[in-house]
């Protein structure tokens, strides 16, 4: 595991107390803990599930402009 794996794997489980890895293999979202990939409605947003661990929804929500 390199450096930069290993500071995205302890930030996230800081953040969220799990890594995205553990929450992919749960099939649940990094934020709201919920199955993940019913709450993606593109290929773009299941793509990120599995970068970021965030659904599309949780992903949406955090990104969204004021």
């Amino acid at each position: 595991m390199t450096r930069l794996e290993q500071f995205k794997d302890n930030l996230a489980r800081s953040i969220y107390g799990q890594t995205v890895g553990e929450a992919a293999s749960a099939g649940n979202c990094i934020q709201c803990g919920k199955p993940a990939l019913p709450k993606c409605y593109s290929n773009a947003g299941r793509n990120e599930y599995y970068i970021s661990g965030l659904c599309e929804e949780c992903f949406d929500d955090i990104t969204k402009e004021e």
